[in-house]
């Protein structure tokens, strides 16, 4: 199904809709910054890596190779920066998997690439969907025993304090299912597998609802910037995939 909006956004509109995008994910970044920190050395640094952040994620929504794997290199090494500056060792090993993945990225889609020097997606089988469901569910399942293990080390990714979102539900559980996702759908991304857009769409959305009933409206904010740009790669990456099966080498 092709809609016309999204045609545009992909199309003709591509420079100027990626442009006011990445502003305004500035200032809602730069919000939470003002808000939210005590405008330390350090968080100025974060800042500035968030910047690239934005201009990594929106680069891969419209499957610019150099742009979006080469900032998410920058991003990902400066986040490393920040959480062992910070003394949070444990949250170092996300952005290490995806400063790596993003570095085999940047060899990967060199060589599946149009006409236009863009990443060309490919379509999953049914092996694919088996072996995605597969790793998510023994993330799930093997996840806590792993995290308390690193916990033993000063190594924990998700901290278990017994917090609960609206009186019931675990904040440790809402973490560990944003990471595992997360973690998936890096790994689809760079192994240019178009439905990772609907898992990064799945996370954004948890984070979404956390950060309004907890009354981070900043940080809301910036997750529904970030939800718009999965939804328009989800849409440019589908299409490019349709595009490139109507239309093969």
């Amino acid at each position: 199904m092709r809609i016309q909006l999204l045609d545009n956004i992909t199309g003709k509109w591509a420079t100027p809709w990626m442009i006011i995008w990445f502003i305004c994910g500035v200032l809602a970044l730069s919000a939470g910054f003002w808000v939210t920190t005590e405008h330390l050395a350090l968080d100025w640094f974060y800042l500035i890596v968030s910047f690239i952040g934005l201009i990594c994620v929106v680069s891969l929504s419209f499957r610019k190779n150099v742009a979006g794997n080469g900032f998410g290199m920058a991003a990902t090494a400066g986040e490393v920066v920040v959480q062992a500056t910070s003394g949070a060792v444990g949250l170092m090993l996300a952005p290490l998997f995806n400063f790596f993945t993003h570095a085999y990225g940047l060899f990967y889609w060199s060589k599946h690439t149009d006409a236009d020097g863009d990443m060309v997606p490919k379509s999953a089988n049914k092996w694919v969907w088996l072996v995605t469901a597969s790793f998510i569910i023994i993330g799930l399942l093997l996840f806590p025993t792993v995290n308390a293990l690193l916990a033993e080390n000063g190594f924990a990714v998700v901290e278990y304090d017994n917090s609960l979102f609206l009186g019931f539900i675990s904040f440790f559980w809402i973490n560990v299912i944003a990471f595992v996702l997360s973690i998936t759908a890096q790994a689809a991304m760079i192994l240019r597998y178009s439905f990772n857009w609907w898992l990064w769409i799945v996370v954004n959305f948890v984070w979404l609802i956390v950060n309004l009933m907890s009354g981070n409206y900043i940080f809301a904010i910036q997750t529904i910037i970030y939800q718009i740009n999965a939804i328009v790669g989800l849409y440019e990456w589908h299409r490019s995939e349709q595009d490139a099966l109507a239309n093969p080498a």
